[in-house]
């Protein structure tokens, strides 16, 4: 079970990553808590709870309209889920 949760969050973080990249940049606040929400769900059932942290973060600036506070948020949930998918990589491995 744990396998197939972390395959599902390593094909659907680049989507969302990506998601959350195209919104920010249409200025589409709506899109943009959408896809963080999203994440922040997955990210939060793995534990990695700082990314959870990070993403209602920004899904809270989304809501708030503060697009412009978003951009630097999205930069550290994106250095953060690197190092998340690094960490499931090795415990992938481990099953």
């Amino acid at each position: 079970m744990l396998k197939q949760v972390i395959e599902v969050f390593f094909r659907d973080t680049p989507v969302l990553l990506k998601q959350m990249e195209a919104a920010f940049k249409a200025k589409d606040a709506e899109a943009l808590r959408s896809a963080v929400h999203k994440y922040k769900s997955s990210s939060r059932q793995l534990g990695a709870l700082g990314l959870s942290q990070l993403c209602l973060e920004a899904e809270q600036m989304a809501k708030a309209k503060q697009h412009t506070a978003a951009g630097p948020k999205l930069e550290q949930i994106k250095k953060t889920a690197a190092q998340v998918l690094a960490e499931l990589k090795a415990i992938q491995a481990k099953l």
